[in-house]
């Protein structure tokens, strides 16, 4: 409500208090300057907010002109009032700064804190980058050694643990999808060899989900001996063509 007196309501009676009481009085060039700074002031929203109160002390020094008996009262005035309105836009610019200087501050405080919450974010994205890959080649290694009784799709005793890896993994990391690959020596007709593969695939895929893995995450396909890494000649060879490769997504 201050703030309204000192804009909408003071200027109107000072205006019309100078023009009464100074009635026979020449307002000398001073007083009418101060007029001009005055109104200036009043309407500058950074004044009203800080320095409404000085302002104030301003406009009754000014409104007491309406007792000036000569032209040096009416001079006498116009300084200390000025005085004062310079006074107040002095503080308020003042204030202004520090307010600005303060909010300035809280951003940079504010972009900062962000700054950190984000390096701890990479941070830890970084981390469970590096503990995905590392769990990743372990589960390669792993799958490098499963072997399938002859002729089926029935895992040997003991070459589930790779499976058991691939499990924990894929319940860590909630984002991951594998695609698990069947591939066959050339023993055999292709199609049957293809059609074992992807048995075989289909299998591991199986035991992932009995596990709590969601299916939608796994890929079961079979290449048969279409993608051989070595030689068929050798039994060395062929048992390097009769894998599962993992491919993660």
């Amino acid at each position: 409500m201050k703030i309204l007196t000192v804009k909408k309501l003071l200027t109107p009676v000072l205006i019309a208090t100078f023009a009464t009481g100074c009635a026979d009085l020449q307002k000398p060039q001073s007083f009418l300057d101060a007029e001009t700074a005055y109104k200036t002031a009043a309407s500058d929203p950074v004044v009203q907010k800080y320095s409404a109160d000085q302002l104030e002390k301003a406009n009754k020094t000014l409104q007491s002109s309406a007792k000036a008996k000569s032209k040096e009262d009416l001079t006498s005035i116009a300084y200390i009032g000025n005085t004062q309105i310079d006074t107040a836009i002095q503080m308020a610019s003042a204030k202004q700064a520090m307010q600005n200087s303060k909010d300035l501050l809280a951003k940079q405080e504010k972009l900062a804190a962000a700054a950190v919450i984000a390096e701890q974010g990479q941070a830890q994205q970084n981390l469970l980058a590096m503990q995905a890959n590392e769990a990743e080649r372990e589960i390669l290694l792993a799958f490098g050694q499963i072997e399938f009784v002859s002729g089926t799709s029935n895992l040997v005793p003991g070459a589930a643990a790779g499976i058991d890896m691939l499990a924990g993994y894929m319940s860590k990391f909630k984002a991951k999808e594998v695609t698990i690959a069947g591939h066959t020596d050339s023993s055999g007709s292709s199609k049957s060899n293809k059609k074992l593969s992807q048995e075989r695939a289909e299998s591991i895929r199986n035991v992932l989900i009995t596990k709590g893995v969601d299916k939608n995450r796994i890929t079961a396909v079979g290449y048969g001996e279409s993608q051989p890494i070595a030689e068929n000649k050798s039994s060395a060879g062929r048992q390097k063509n009769r894998r599962i490769e993992i491919t993660f997504k």
